[in-house]
């Protein structure tokens, strides 16, 4: 699956009305880097700090990203279901 973290949409109130496109990459990364767990998790931050526009990522890699995601506000956690589930 391809993801472009520097274009993610995320809904800014929970009816779901109103949304904004952010450049997630580095905030995202680094919560993976810091509370990801393992090897897998290092080459994932790593790989999400380094893309440039759409990134092919496998099915191991999208399930850790749904995991750690759902570290993060719940309106990323949404923002991110929705991409994985497209």
């Amino acid at each position: 699956m391809k993801i472009n973290f520097e274009r993610i949409e995320i809904f800014t109130d929970i009816a779901k009305t109103k949304c904004v496109v952010q450049d997630v990459k580095k905030d995202f990364a680094d919560i993976i880097y810091q509370f990801g767990r393992g090897i897998e998790s290092h080459a994932l931050a790593l790989k999400i700090f380094n893309s440039k526009g759409e990134t092919e990522y496998d099915d191991r890699e999208c399930n850790l990203i749904r995991q750690l995601s759902e570290l993060c506000a719940p309106s990323f956690m949404d923002a991110m279901k929705k991409v994985l589930n497209e």
